[in-house]
């Protein structure tokens, strides 16, 4: 199970935030970023890359989720490579 260490959260708006994690198993670290709407929505991205394209050419990602448990529940299992 993976360690999740919040690294910042930078506020687009009060209610909207960019939120970038540590995530860290057996000597494994892999930094991801969430986009958190109005805490109902989140997007998960693996990359900076990914994260500015989603906000340039609005390029879903492939993993939301609808709750904080769904997302911390996907972090803790995500592999690390």
């Amino acid at each position: 199970m993976n360690k999740i260490i919040p690294i910042s959260t930078e506020y687009i708006i009060p209610s909207r935030t960019i939120e970038i994690f540590n995530l860290s198993d057996f000597g494994l670290n892999k930094q991801v970023y969430i986009y958190n709407h109005e805490g109902t929505h989140f997007r998960f991205f693996d990359s900076l890359i990914d994260l500015i394209q989603f906000f340039e050419s609005g390029n879903e990602p492939q993993n939301s989720f609808s709750s904080e448990n769904e997302l911390d529940d996907f972090l803790e299992k995500l592999e690390l490579r």
